[in-house]
């Protein structure tokens, strides 16, 4: 066994700064190859499971879309009250919503061919509402009066 160390230990000592380098690439590349192999059978194994999991969320996106029943909602005194008070009610705005459709702008074509864009013309989208404003003018005295008020606060504030 004494005479493999001292073999051994002239052999390391025999090698040159060249030697030691090749050694060391060699060991390197190994461990490289190694760890390249090892991340492929990782991604190979976490591949096959995405693809478990994107089938079950598709069966179960089925499920919920063809199964699915919504339940009466029961609402809180709160909540009732504040229906009641309401502007308009979530029945009122439920059943609307069906009446505000959108069309879209068929000759639009986009930037870039490969993604699919569809441009919402505004201009057919139903009756435009009425946007027409009705301004009340304040009457001049009115006017002066207000004016004459904001001076005198102004000097309030400086002072």
């Amino acid at each position: 066994m004494r005479d493999v160390f001292r073999d051994l230990y002239s052999f390391i000592y025999s090698l040159n700064l060249g030697d030691y380098f090749f050694y060391a690439g060699i060991i390197l590349t190994i461990i490289l190859f190694v760890y390249i192999f090892y991340l492929l059978k990782c991604s190979e194994h976490e591949e096959e499971n995405n693809n478990d999991d994107i089938l079950d969320l598709l069966s179960i996106t089925e499920k919920i879309e063809n199964e699915y029943k919504p339940g009466k909602i029961e609402l809180t005194g709160y909540e009732a009250e504040q229906e009641n008070t309401a502007i308009i009610s979530y029945e009122e705005l439920v059943s609307s919503k069906d009446k505000f459709g959108f069309k879209y702008d068929d000759e639009y074509i986009s930037d870039e061919p490969e993604l699919q864009v569809k441009k919402i013309d505004v201009g057919l989208s139903g009756p435009e509402p009425d946007t027409k404003l009705k301004v009340k003018l304040m009457s001049y005295d009115k006017e002066e009066a207000f004016l004459s008020a904001l001076k005198q606060l102004h000097k309030n504030l400086i002072n």
